[in-house]
């Protein structure tokens, strides 16, 4: 009995001396390879100014804020709050922010996109507008019944690994629940009456076609993506990706 004792003793004491060691810090260039695939500077621009995103006419038109000054608003841990739990500074809808998806990126990966928005230089940005909002769709924001505030909520209880995983079929589900879930939905079959199809149109491409599409936004057929929105995505977001996260991603949508 004693000897059990010790032994757990070593070992409470092992697990305080682990969580005691300091956290890593973000590194700032893997920061903006991931904020490119999830698509954070896709909407704010690469340097972080901001632009007029998308409208739908006589009901909003989206602007994406100037990081460069709404980083200052948050501490670190605020900026994980914000990406997984949908939490702003001021208690705001983040409306446009797919945190459904954003909720599963680690904890290494939040620390590196931190670390990237923190070395951003600042920028002004004087003819960024704010978004506008129809009193309709204000109301609807307010008592959480426009369709599109689905993409602003977690889930309950999502418990987002410390690290992405190493696992081949793992990593890739773990890259198609923080790239894919935005147009694709958060089941990756699509969403009704959109454009975007359910992945499982990636089982009819070979490794070739599928490492083409995500690299250059090339089609099976050899052209570019009916609306352009994938052959977009390919081009400014997924040919960060190495070939290694490819074929794990290829390997987890065959899966499905």
């Amino acid at each position: 009995m004693r000897k059990i004792a010790l032994i757990l003793l070593v070992f409470l004491d092992g697990a305080a001396a682990a969580s005691d060691l300091p956290v890593p810090a973000g590194d700032p260039v893997e920061g903006l390879r991931v904020a490119t695939r999830v698509g954070c500077n896709g909407c704010h621009g690469a340097d972080g100014s901001g632009h007029e995103l998308w409208e739908e006419e006589g009901k909003f038109k989206l602007y994406s804020p100037n990081l460069t000054v709404k980083r200052d608003l948050y501490d670190d841990s605020e900026i994980d709050d914000l990406l997984r739990q949908g939490r702003t500074h001021d208690g705001h809808v983040p409306f446009g922010m797919p945190i459904l998806m954003f909720q599963h990126l680690s904890d290494r990966e939040v620390r590196d996109i931190t670390a990237w928005l923190r070395s951003i230089p600042p920028v002004v940005n004087p003819d960024l507008k704010e978004s506008w909002y129809s009193d309709e769709t204000r109301r609807q924001i307010e008592n959480g019944t426009h369709p599109y505030q689905e993409d602003t909520r977690p889930n309950p209880g999502n418990r987002p690994p410390v690290e992405p995983p190493a696992e081949t079929l793992a990593l890739g589900k773990h890259l198609a629940m923080t790239s894919c879930p935005e147009c694709h939905g958060p089941d990756l079959n699509g969403y009704e009456g959109d454009d975007a199809p359910s992945l499982i149109i990636a089982k009819a491409y070979s490794a070739d076609n599928f490492a083409r599409l995500m690299k250059s936004g090339i089609t099976i057929s050899g052209t570019e993506s009916a609306t352009g929105l994938m052959t977009q995505m390919g081009r400014m977001r997924f040919s960060v990706m190495t070939d290694d996260e490819v074929r794990a991603l290829k390997l987890y949508l065959d899966s499905r």
